[in-house]
């Protein structure tokens, strides 16, 4: 039931607002939006316990573990470090100093808290 319309003759902001409701990027406010819209999407059944409702009324609590992922990230900020100089070697005098700026602001940072 789609209708081929030709883009030079319609306004092209309406055309695009037609297509993104006719599509389901945007709810669909006419009848032909919507059948369109019906047409071209896919059924996807509820799980079985969502078939009812009275999954909300039953007594069993559902907890959420959160898992804690630890990722050591020195040898990409001296990686990082390398890319800044175009890959080449950085002077002990200079890592030394980056090393102590890091923990200046370390520090300034846990003093702020």
């Amino acid at each position: 039931m789609t209708k081929k319309i030709k883009i030079q003759d319609a306004d092209f902001e309406a055309y695009l607002e037609n297509a993104l409701k006719s599509h389901g990027y945007l709810f669909p406010t006419t009848d032909e939006q919507m059948s369109v819209f019906e047409e071209n999407i896919d059924y996807i059944p509820l799980p079985k316990e969502l078939g009812s409702p009275d999954f909300v009324f039953e007594d069993k609590k559902q907890t959420l573990k959160k898992r804690v992922i630890a990722i050591d990230n020195s040898e990409g900020e001296r990686n990082w470090a390398l890319a800044a100089r175009e890959g080449k070697d950085i002077p002990e005098d200079m890592l030394a100093k980056m090393k102590r700026d890091k923990e200046e602001a370390k520090k300034k940072k846990n003093d702020n808290r």
